[in-house]
């Protein structure tokens, strides 16, 4: 490191001060690399910001579409006992009603499972 040290400093004093131009260029060229640096990791953070935020806003909406798949399929539960209460309440002779809750409780299954 030290013969690496003394060699820029030879250079840098050689050559009737060309050394010094070249070292003062070397300074500018790196204060613009690290200013465009600067601002790429602006945008970077900036942009993981908002990546942030969709991903707030996309965890929300699952747990709103969680909540309400949830509360849909506790009302066709209550649907499907209450039609199944109702067709055994319903006088056996009377078929005609007996089929229609029938169909209700198959409508019902079918939505359900709808993969069935």
């Amino acid at each position: 490191m030290e013969k690496l040290a003394l060699e820029a400093a030879r250079l840098l004093f050689s050559e009737g001060g060309a050394g010094w131009i070249v070292a003062a260029l070397l300074g500018l060229a790196c204060l613009h690399l690290h200013r465009e640096n600067l601002r790429a990791l602006e945008a970077r953070v900036s942009e993981t910001g908002a990546t942030a935020t969709a991903l707030e806003r996309a965890s929300q909406t699952n747990a709103a579409v969680a909540a309400a798949l949830e509360s849909r399929t506790r009302v066709l539960e209550d649907l499907s006992r209450l039609a199944a209460e109702t067709a055994r309440g319903v006088d056996h002779g009377d078929e005609r009603a007996r089929e229609k809750f029938d169909e209700i409780l198959r409508l019902l299954a079918e939505l359900r499972h709808p993969h069935r």
